[in-house]
């Protein structure tokens, strides 16, 4: 699975929440990698940054409310993702 394989966090809600929201997660970091990286002019480590980032927000419906942003704008969400959305265990494993 994709959150295992990438040690993505559980996310925080709802059983119908938690699937959808690990649907939106997948999908919006999917297009972000491709619009940053792939097509655009991140390296590698900006993209460690950003997924470490990725992995602090952890309420599933963040994620939900999320799920038709553009990949380009991920950085800008994450940064302004309040501290209701973080979860409250240690996200750097």
């Amino acid at each position: 699975m994709w959150a295992e394989q990438f040690e993505m966090p559980p996310l925080e809600g709802t059983e119908r929440a938690q699937g959808w929201g690990e649907r939106s997660r997948h999908q919006l970091v999917t297009r972000a990698y491709a619009a940053l990286v792939t097509e655009g002019t991140w390296d590698e480590t900006d993209w460690t940054v950003l997924e470490e980032k990725v992995r602090t927000v952890t309420r599933a419906g963040w994620w939900i409310d999320q799920r038709d942003a553009e990949g380009t704008d991920l950085p800008e969400l994450l940064d302004a993702a309040t501290e209701n959305d973080r979860g409250t265990e240690n996200p750097y494993r």
